[in-house]
């Protein structure tokens, strides 16, 4: 969505200062530029790791070409900054003190060896700073490197998803990174805030795994179903679709998939209606013992199977629509890309890159009425701003130039 210039945004007058790489941290300071903030980037010599994420566009590898990196950097500047040579840093304890907030990503050791640390940083500024680690900066944990495997894994329910028997399973992509990063941006907001109101600055540190404890997947959840009543998840004894207490799972069409979930009562009904088999009103299917047995299974199974096979998901989701039964259709990313109530409703939107032309952004997430959210610009070049922000902190050509020339900015 593009918005008048007029228009306020939220975060009007807010500047970020963007250490972080990678996924959660860019995450973060994306949620705040597109709503308005200003958010400086600050990429190490060769740029963020994350422009060597694909997909690519048009499957062309390219600092410039990686639609994570457009994505996870869209409203902000590009700065490259060597904050390991003198002049970096001389760079960066100058940009510190018009900031509202710094965030960084840096590993605790790294943080200490190259003195970016929160409480460094703070001393060069007053100035809040976010800190997201992998287990926060102390104890036995602090330095052990993470990853979306593992942070699900010692975080999330894997050890309850998968069929009995195999290997557990995790969520896709990297659902957890972008929970954390969410979560971050939610604490950069509470300390600005406090900074507005009471003059207050501080430092916030989010710990990855702590995250994913609080939020993703059930997860918190299962902690209090084991505090209170000694309780640990299982992985379910089916495999996929089920009919244990009416039908539950993912099912095959003409075109793809559909997940459905008919439990005993009124949703077993709606589910018979919508198949048309009257059959499935007799009696017995209120009684879970009857629901349980393979006879019954295999005449779900019967009726089912073949009515599914005649049908796309379309169909199948208009007679669900009828019947006022539980079920959706499995949409790819196509068919996202296509709905025309989806690209109505904003989420699409087209960006405007300098050297990669015009090409789709996932649009907003959520929608402010009088401070619209909007994508400004596309995610930066590399160092593209590094020049003006120079100039704007107040060096001059020369100096720039003999920045440029000792490698402490591109």
């Amino acid at each position: 969505m593009t918005t008048d210039a007029a228009t306020p945004a939220a975060l009007d007058g807010i500047t970020v200062l963007d250490l972080a790489a990678h996924i959660a941290g860019p995450y973060s300071t994306k949620l705040l530029a597109d709503l308005g903030a200003r958010v400086i980037k600050v990429e190490r010599p060769g740029g963020d790791p994350g422009r060597t994420f694909g997909p690519w566009l048009n499957d062309e590898p390219g600092v410039e070409r990686s639609g994570t990196y457009q994505f996870l950097n869209t409203n902000k500047e590009s700065i490259v900054l060597d904050l390991k040579s003198d002049g970096g840093r001389e760079v960066l304890e100058r940009l510190l003190p018009s900031v509202d907030i710094a965030v960084t990503s840096y590993p605790p050791a790294v943080a200490e060896r190259l003195n970016l640390t929160p409480d460094a940083l703070r001393e060069a500024a007053d100035v809040n700073v976010l800190s997201l680690t992998n287990f926060g900066w102390e104890g036995p944990y602090r330095d052990y490197a993470l990853s979306e495997t593992v942070l699900y894994a010692m975080g999330g329910e894997m050890f309850s998803h998968g069929s009995v028997g195999r290997e557990p399973l995790k969520m896709g992509g990297t659902a957890s990174l972008i929970q954390c990063g969410a979560m971050a941006a939610i604490g950069a907001l509470g300390a600005v805030y406090e900074t507005e109101v009471h003059g207050i600055t501080q430092r916030v540190d989010v710990s990855l795994f702590d995250v994913q404890l609080n939020s993703v997947d059930r997860r918190s959840s299962a902690i209090m179903a084991y505090r209170f009543s000694g309780r640990i998840n299982s992985k379910p004894i089916m495999a996929g679709p089920s009919t244990g207490a009416g039908v539950v799972g993912v099912f095959p069409c003409a075109d793809g998939y559909v997940e459905m979930t008919a439990s005993a009562g009124p949703y077993w009904h709606r589910f018979a209606d919508m198949i048309d088999h009257p059959e499935f009103h007799d009696p017995r299917w209120n009684d879970p013992a009857w629901m349980n047995s393979e006879e019954a299974r295999e005449q779900i199974d019967v009726a089912l199977y073949p009515w599914l096979a005649e049908r796309t998901r379309a169909e199948i989701w208009e007679a669900a629509r009828n019947a006022h039964a539980i079920l959706a259709p499995l949409f790819t990313a196509a068919d996202l890309y296509e709905d025309p109530v989806f690209r109505e409703r904003g989420l699409w939107t087209e960006v405007e890159h300098e050297t990669l032309g015009s090409f789709p952004m996932l649009g907003r997430p959520y929608m402010l009425s009088e401070t619209p959210w909007t994508i400004r610009r596309a995610a930066p070049r590399l160092g593209e701003h590094t020049t003006a922000i120079l100039e704007e902190t107040g060096y001059d050509e020369d100096t720039i130039a003999e920045l440029r020339r000792t490698g402490a900015v591109a």
